[in-house]
């Protein structure tokens, strides 16, 4: 007997593009978004060097290179542009007690004294090896996940699906049958005593 898709190949091939652009969007989302996106959302280096006077005296979030260390002053821009004066940056820094240094990025939130001078309340570094980090995990969690996945599963062209392949399901029933042999040895050693003759 066939089993029949109650809404047939052109729906679940809808159904996966779907998937992937909501992947793909998800991962772009992702990329865009500031570092802690629970907070609430402030004017930061995307908008403050674009009008430094009308951001004086707002509370703003400011991410950049250490172009300077003494005072602190960060280039907003890669090409070193969008310098801004960070006060009492090493006391504001919060998971590193290294004092800052050229070519550290960092993300500092504070009050814009003027249209060069961050008062920062808080300070985060990003370490130089946190994002290679990051994406060797990324990448080996994928291939072992991809890996896993043509192990077991092969795409079916006619019908349009993952299928477990054939070793994948001799395997399952073999462990089925394992176990299945288990429960058997279990249940005749339980009846045993029952079954056995009482001595008197």
């Amino acid at each position: 007997m066939s089993s029949r898709e109650p809404f047939g190949q052109g729906a679940r091939l809808l159904a996966i593009g779907l998937v992937v652009v909501a992947l793909a969007g998800l991962i772009v989302w992702a990329g865009a978004s500031p570092a802690e996106p629970m907070e609430s959302e402030l004017p930061d280096e995307t908008e403050v060097p674009n009008d430094r006077a009308g951001y004086v005296g707002e509370e703003v979030v400011l991410g950049g290179e250490v172009v300077e260390t003494d005072p602190v002053v960060i280039a907003t821009r890669a090409s070193g542009y969008g310098q801004f004066t960070v006060l009492e940056a090493d006391a504001a820094v919060q998971n590193t007690d290294d004092a800052l240094e050229v070519g550290d990025q960092v993300t500092a939130s504070g009050t814009l004294e003027d249209e060069d001078t961050l008062a920062a309340e808080r300070a985060t570094v990003q370490e130089p090896g946190d994002t290679q980090y990051m994406m060797l995990i990324s990448l080996l969690g994928g291939l072992l996940v991809v890996g896993r996945v043509l192990r077991d599963w092969r795409f079916d062209l006619e019908r349009l699906a993952f299928v477990p392949r054939e070793r994948a399901r001799s395997r399952d029933k073999s462990r089925e049958s394992a176990a299945e042999d288990g429960r058997e040895r279990t249940d005749d050693a339980l009846e045993a005593p029952a079954g056995g003759d009482r001595g008197g």
